[in-house]
């Protein structure tokens, strides 16, 4: 399957074309300040003449912190039409002063309250603009009106919006290039030929481009507690050694067509020993492994090593309109308590003692909901019609109508991803319960909409409250440390993460929503694919009740942090498991000195005691069944049952 791109450049305007009836201009400025600000009760005074609406020359300077590398430009965008109404291909590029400081002038009408955010790209060879990095405070900037006079304001500070508030830059998300990613995230990655030559336990690695390309730039991160942010390459390369995990970021422009790349392998000493080969046209599909070649620097046609190299590539989204008008990718204040969060709404049933409404459905939600759950965690498949679903396993035990099931051996398991929606809702569904095989409503057979298992993600969005938050848990399967994998999957991951976006986007905004997933790749892709929604990355960690899986980036919470700083997530969804000894605040507060959130999930929270302890310990929240039997009986009501928090949603939203 394959994703379709599209490729439109957006035509550059700077003139504020909204003024052609000035009285209009000052109606439209007062119901932009009334909406947007509900603090400013009253316009300066004076918008309240017409006469001191006219265009006007206004300055920006802004200074940076360290200076743009030799291909990056400054540029500004804002609420304005001449300021390109927060649309990239429109923005306004400044001026280099000197190293630090940029400055540009726009014409715009004098009686206008105008917000705006600076932001850093590159310009392909087509003129196509890649975002580097962008201001991603809550609030974007704000340049009052002003009289005949408008004196030339003091400097901005790239990053840092107001006096005495925190430096805010992220890096953008994809619009005319995309990603990829060489992994060096597992165990026994080469097949060594001659360990004299080349021993894989002292090699520094570098990723170097063939030839030189107007956008494309190679960045690495080495993951380390409290340094794991990509970066650029050493002149020698990373140092790697067994058990590290190195991940070369790759930004390639859509238009560049083929790119090669050479994979240097130097000695602790500098001396490069060998190097191998690759190239773009050997990456199939969004995700897979290379087989390299590593030949020898003095004698070119010995291979003294091979490396078995996967790989991911990260499309743009191109199925919504996203812009620089607001995000939520980091939005998670200090200020908001330990959170009670559902485990498949209230709880899991294909299980003894299991709570009266189905796992996963709409009746589940609503139960959590009504027991004063702030949020709660669903897990979304995607049919093979494309249509996401909720359902928590890969696949089913079903068996054909009629049929009459004894023993478990008489049922056959079907995958979600291999059958049309349609198809799904007729299956029969059954689960073995301590042994004893239970048969269970299908979808059509269940009178009660609410109560009808895999429910249409869109349907979820649509019925449930906006004050009930939701953790949206994209299922991936993940190879085992001991060979394997949790089930097939061929759908192309790009695909998948579209389709998701797309419905997530289109009727998910307004509430309180974060994405997650078990799968690394995917919460790349996520964070880089959209500026709207936050992304963690849900782990195992150290954990007795399960084999771990074969990627590196899943085995401890501390390389959970270290994954989730390297691609600027909003934090991890570790396992509870690792949290029940002695140092389990100590590791919370590791992640909370990165920035980041942790909700702790997991058989081990359900209890009143246990759901008492990791709010204690300081999880940002807890995700647990049976919100009915362990929520703390003293809550009044759910955080987000609120208009005011409700409201600070309401910018999700496409205008």
């Amino acid at each position: 399957m394959s994703v379709p791109m599209l490729l439109t450049p957006l035509e550059a305007q700077t003139l504020d074309e909204d003024m052609e009836n000035c009285a209009a201009y000052v109606d439209a400025a007062a119901a932009i300040v009334h909406n947007n600000y509900a603090s400013n009760e009253l316009l300066d005074e004076q918008i309240q003449s017409a006469s001191v609406c006219k265009p006007i020359l206004r300055t920006f300077n802004v200074r940076l912190q360290s200076p743009l590398a030799e291909e990056e430009q400054l540029a500004l965008t804002g609420d304005a039409k001449a300021l390109g109404e927060w649309q990239l291909g429109r923005s306004v590029t400044l001026q280099r002063v000197d190293d630090l400081n940029w400055h540009t002038t726009v014409l715009l009408h004098a009686c206008r309250r105008l917000q705006y955010r600076y932001f850093v790209y590159v310009q392909d060879a087509l003129g196509h603009k890649q975002i580097r990095r962008w201001e991603t405070s809550f609030k974007p900037r704000q340049l009052g009106p002003c009289a005949d006079d408008c004196s030339e304001q003091l400097p901005d500070n790239f990053g840092v919006v107001s006096a005495g508030a925190e430096t805010q830059v992220h890096r953008g998300w994809l619009t005319q290039e995309a990603v990829v990613q060489l992994k060096f995230n597992g165990e026994k990655m080469f097949q060594v030929h001659d360990i004299e030559q080349f021993d894989p336990q002292h090699i520094q690695l570098k990723v170097v481009p063939v030839e030189a390309t107007t956008g494309l730039q190679v960045e690495v991160s080495k993951q380390r507690y409290g340094s794991s942010q990509l970066q650029q390459q050493p002149a020698h390369g990373v140092n790697y050694t067994k058990s590290d995990v190195v991940i070369f970021h790759i930004t390639l422009p859509l238009t560049g067509g083929r790119q090669s790349f050479r994979l240097e392998c130097y000695s602790l000493q500098n001396e490069l020993i060998g190097s191998a080969r690759l190239s773009t046209e050997q990456l199939q599909g969004s995700e897979g492994l290379l087989q390299l070649a590593i030949k020898s620097e003095k004698e070119p046609e010995v291979v003294i090593a091979r490396l078995r190299l996967p790989y991911v590539v990260v499309q743009p989204y191109n199925l919504s309109s996203l812009d620089f008008r607001n995000t939520y990718a980091h939005y998670w204040p200090k200020s908001w308590p330990n959170l009670d969060v559902g485990h498949r709404g209230n709880g899991k049933s294909y299980i003894a003692d299991a709570p009266e409404e189905r796992e996963n459905t709409i009746a589940s939600f609503l139960s959590a909901h009504h027991y004063l759950a702030d949020m709660i965690e669903l897990d979304v498949h995607l049919t093979a019609d494309g249509i996401p679903v909720i359902y928590h396993d890969f696949g089913l035990r079903t068996a054909r109508q009629g049929k009459v099931i004894e023993r478990a051996e008489q049922l056959e398991y079907v995958l979600i991803k291999d059958v049309s929606y349609e198809q799904l809702k007729r299956l029969r569904i059954f689960a073995v319960i301590e042994g004893k095989v239970v048969e269970y409503p299908s979808h059509n057979a269940e009178p009660r909409a609410e109560h009808r298992i895999f429910p249409r993600l869109v349907e979820v969005l649509e019925q449930l409250p906006r004050s009930l938050g939701i953790d949206v848990e994209i299922k991936w399967p993940q190879g085992k440390e001991g060979g394997g994998v949790e089930a097939e999957q061929t759908i192309d991951k790009n695909f998948f993460a579209d389709r998701v976006l797309q419905t997530v986007i289109g009727h998910g905004c307004g509430r309180p929503l974060i994405f997650s997933s078990f799968d690394a790749d995917m919460c790349t892709m996520l964070r880089f694919k959209q500026n709207l929604f936050p992304v963690m990355f849900l782990t195992m960690g150290q954990t007795k009740k399960w084999q771990p899986f074969s990627d590196l980036r899943t085995r401890t919470f501390a390389a959970a942090i270290n994954n989730a700083q390297a691609f600027e997530l909003a934090g991890t969804a570790p396992h509870a498991e690792d949290f029940l000894g002695e140092e389990g605040a100590q590791m919370l507060e590791q992640a909370r000195a990165q920035g980041q959130i942790a909700v702790i999930w997991g058989d081990d929270c359900n209890s009143k005691e246990r759901v008492k302890y990791f709010t204690d310990i300081g999880a940002t929240a807890t995700c647990y069944d049976r919100t009915n039997l362990y929520i703390n009986k003293d809550k009044q009501r759910a955080f987000f049952n609120s208009t005011a928090l409700l409201a600070e949603f309401e910018a999700q939203c496409p205008v």
